[in-house]
């Protein structure tokens, strides 16, 4: 049998504590949640491991897929799975507004005054910005499209266009597209006249449209041609640039949204939680994050640790930070209110091709 220094240490420390009639003092521990794969590998070796190095808090991983269905089965059951998460903006301002996150205390985050303001939501600490351009083949065009409309013009740009699987960021592209101004976006997709508008844009190009869902595919089928534009994220399109992709992207127009950490209100480690939010605001860890993952950072300054060429490729710091923010509070508040219509009509519409 083998026997460490180390394990001969920590038995010596239980036969003591056996002794003096005590239990050994159980590790703090932070169970948080986030979306797999190697973003989660990266957020692993960025942020979970150098923080329970830093401060003696183990942390317990697990998954989050999406959705509002685990955040009503924790306020039905009153148990509490998860210590932190990370959520897109509907499920955080739907979970703030019926008290499954806490409303944070920002003075606990001393950290925070470093975070750019759209990252300071009531019960939520942005994580990452995540963009949406339109992406298209080098090898597809004489003359390669540089404006938004050119997505939706088939007769100089001919070939089939990708689109996200249902109607967020779709109708927003849209309206754009058909010239209305980023910030009467939403207000006019409140309209009928404004909707009517959204989907005859997209009429135009409704004969070539291929859907995707994973962020993967976009990328696929764009440098593998069977596709000649495509709605993607931006971190993707870094990548596959990178790794030599014949791909490229037009910055005239697009979105950028954001994640967020919350820290659900049945938490009995509230303490812990606020410092992995305070140890997350700080720029040179998420600068580190960014240079792996190519999505934003919601911290001033972490663009100063960036490349030129990297600095160009997130939301908020290169060519993004113009574009539409589709996770205000307006657009937020419009999706909530109108999805269930709006994914019903979507479905219509793209039924009758």
């Amino acid at each position: 049998m083998k026997f460490s220094l180390a394990s001969g240490f920590a038995a010596a420390v239980g036969v003591i504590a056996a002794l003096a009639g005590g239990p050994v003092m159980a590790q703090e521990q932070l169970t948080i949640a986030s979306w797999g794969g190697t973003y989660q590998e990266h957020q692993k070796d960025v942020l979970f491991t150098p923080f329970t190095a830093a401060t003696g808090i183990a942390i317990r991983e697990d998954n989050y897929l999406g959705g509002w269905a685990p955040f009503q089965a924790m306020a039905d059951t009153g148990t509490y799975k998860w210590d932190v998460v990370q959520t897109e903006g509907p499920e955080l301002l739907r979970g703030c507004e019926e008290g499954v996150f806490l409303k944070l205390d920002w003075s606990k985050i001393p950290n925070s005054e470093q975070l750019i303001p759209e990252a300071k939501g009531e019960c939520g600490l942005g994580v990452v910005t995540i963009g949406s351009i339109i992406i298209y083949n080098t090898g597809a065009f004489a003359t390669p499209p540089r404006k938004m409309t050119d997505f939706f013009d088939l007769e100089k740009f001919p070939g089939k266009r990708g689109i996200r699987k249902g109607p967020k960021i779709n109708l927003e592209y849209a309206l754009m597209a058909a010239g209305v101004e980023l910030d009467d976006i939403y207000k006019t997709l409140s309209t009928p006249e404004g909707l009517d508008l959204a989907f005859s844009t997209l009429d135009k190009i409704k004969s070539e449209l291929v859907t995707w869902e994973a962020g993967a595919q976009p990328i696929d089928m764009v440098s593998g041609g069977s596709v000649a534009m495509s709605i993607a994220y931006n971190g993707r399109f870094a990548a596959a640039r990178e790794d030599g992709r014949p791909i490229d992207a037009i910055w005239d127009r697009g979105t950028y949204s954001m994640d967020y950490w919350a820290v659900p209100s049945g938490t009995k480690v509230a303490d812990a939680a606020y410092k992995f939010l305070d140890f997350y605001s700080d720029k040179s860890r998420q600068a580190e994050f960014v240079k792996r993952t190519n999505y934003g950072p919601t911290v001033q300054g972490a663009e100063e640790l960036l490349t030129p060429e990297k600095r160009e490729m997130v939301p908020t710091v290169g060519r993004l930070k113009t574009h539409l923010f589709s996770s205000s509070t307006e657009a937020l508040n419009f999706w909530l209110d109108n999805y269930p219509s709006l994914l019903e009509r979507w479905n219509a519409w793209i039924s009758s091709k």
